[in-house]
C-alpha cells in the first residue's frame, strides 16, 4: 500500500479506497479468535485461579481454603505468610504488630490490642488468636443450661492457636519483629 500523500498527488482516491479494504481483510484474516489462540497455545486449565481445587471438585467440598486453619498443610502457609513481616525492619516495632493484624484479619484471625512491647526491645509476647471473632451461643451438642464462649479454633484444633512474637532491637534503633504461630 502506498502512502496516503501519493494518492493525492496522483488524485486516485478509487484505488486508495481498494488498497484500503484489501488491507482490512488481509489483517482479519491474519487475526486469531479467542478459541484459536487457547487452542493453540494447550491450554488445559493449569492456571484454575484462586479457591479451586485440583481434584475437580468444588471448592466448598474441599479443605484448602486459608480459614481451615486447622489443616497443617494450611497452617504452614499461613504461618510463612506470617514469617514474612520479619523481611523489613522497622523504626516502630508495634507498626509490625498492627500491619500483621491487619493481614491476618483478611483470614478472619484476630488478637487482641495487649501487644506490649518489652523493656529494653528485646524479648518475646505471646497473644492467643481468635477465629472470626470467636465463637458464643449454643450449637447441636451443648446442654440447654450451657453456652459456648470460645476462641472459635480450638474446638478444631487442640489447644487453639497463639501468635508468637518476638522483638528485636538492633544497632542502628530499628527493630526487627519475627512472628509464628504456635
Amino acid at each position: 500500500m502506498k502512502r496516503f500523500k501519493s494518492y493525492l498527488i496522483e488524485e486516485d482516491l478509487n484505488q486508495l479506497e481498494e488498497d484500503c479494504i484489501l488491507n482490512e481483510t488481509k489483517k482479519e484474516k491474519e487475526m486469531k479468535s479467542f478459541k484459536q489462540h487457547i487452542k493453540e497455545n494447550h491450554y488445559e486449565g493449569d492456571a484454575q485461579g484462586v479457591g479451586t481445587t485440583d481434584n475437580g471438585n468444588s471448592v466448598e467440598d474441599s479443605r484448602i481454603g486459608a480459614h481451615n486453619i486447622e489443616n497443617p498443610e494450611v497452617l504452614k502457609q499461613v504461618n510463612a505468610f506470617v514469617g514474612s513481616i520479619a523481611d523489613r525492619e522497622y523504626l516502630a516495632p508495634l507498626h509490625a504488630v498492627s500491619e500483621l493484624r491487619e493481614k491476618l484479619g483478611r483470614l478472619g484471625l484476630s488478637f487482641d490490642n495487649n501487644v506490649v512491647l518489652p523493656e529494653n526491645g528485646n524479648g518475646k509476647v505471646v497473644v492467643t488468636l481468635k477465629q472470626f471473632g470467636g465463637r458464643y451461643g449454643k450449637d447441636t451438642d451443648s446442654k440447654p443450661d450451657e453456652v459456648i464462649n470460645d476462641d472459635g479454633i480450638s474446638h478444631r484444633k487442640e489447644g487453639g492457636l497463639k501468635l508468637e512474637f518476638n522483638f528485636e532491637k538492633l544497632n542502628n534503633n530499628s527493630s526487627k519483629v519475627y512472628a509464628k504461630l504456635i
